[in-house]
């Protein structure tokens, strides 16, 4: 009778043991609240950092100063580290552009430095 129970149980036991467990997600970082409706319709120089090197965040994205926080700034061309070689010194960026959806989208982008 002991070996039959333990037959059955086996495969459910087995199962659990082996069933994956979700990927851990990092979540992107909420945007402030005072930023929500930031506009640049003039170039502005801003901060900028790879996020790497922002402590709260510690990840690799691109980020620039909006109202005293780091936001992910979002152009078409930048890579995924564009300032991850310039570690805390980052780089001055002239953009324009708003906040949307916790997000700086810039319509224009030029590095100063």
């Amino acid at each position: 009778m002991k070996t039959w129970i333990a037959t059955l149980l086996f495969p459910v036991l087995f199962a659990a043991c082996t069933a994956k467990a979700p990927e851990p997600t990092t979540p992107e970082p909420a945007a402030p609240a005072e930023a929500a409706a930031y506009t640049v319709a003039e170039p502005t120089v801003h901060d900028a950092k790879c996020g790497c090197s922002i402590d709260g965040i510690r990840r690799c994205g691109n980020y620039i100063m909006v109202d005293g926080k780091y936001v992910t700034i979002l152009w078409p061309e930048l890579g995924k580290m564009e300032w991850c070689s310039a570690g805390d010194a980052g780089a001055k960026i002239e953009v324009t552009g708003g906040m949307q959806d916790g997000k700086f989208v810039a319509k224009s982008y030029k590095l100063v430095e």
